[in-house]
């Protein structure tokens, strides 16, 4: 797999937890690049909702369209987004812990033709990018 997978544990209940990793416009409350995630489509979020989120990577202002493919409540929400023909899906896994919630996030990368073999250089720059992500979700989560 071209991607890369992290897991923290976090003093919420899995509820909690996919309320707000389940609506994507909650990004700006916790991710420090995520300056925009604004929900396009009509009607509450599901599979098929699309976010429009606008963050600044590298010094540069981005904008991409995050389409919701996976929700079931409380223990799994897949987001995907599409650019320059690389789809990235990004699964979130939930389960009951201790004290609160175990979250598995996985990020899945893919590409066909010459593209497929950028996939290890994409993966690095997006761990890397957002490779603190959980860490935040988890501050946000516990002191709010």
């Amino acid at each position: 797999m071209n991607g890369f997978q992290f897991s923290e544990h976090i003093a919420r209940s899995p509820e909690e937890v996919f309320a707000v990793i389940a609506d994507p416009t909650e990004a700006t409350m916790f991710l420090d690049n995520i300056t925009e995630s604004v929900k396009v489509t009509d009607g509450p979020i599901g599979v098929g909702t699309v976010i429009r989120e606008t963050r600044v990577v590298g010094g540069k202002t981005a904008s991409a369209d995050l389409v919701v493919d996976a929700y079931e409540p409380h223990t799994h929400v897949a987001i995907s987004s599409a650019a320059e023909g690389i789809t990235v899906l990004y699964h979130y896994r939930l389960s009951p812990e201790g004290d609160g919630t175990r979250l598995e996030w996985t990020c899945e990368l893919e590409a066909g033709g010459l593209r497929k073999m950028m996939l290890p250089m994409v993966a690095a720059i997006m761990k890397k990018e957002d490779g603190a992500h959980l860490q935040s979700l988890k501050r946000y989560l516990e002191t709010s």
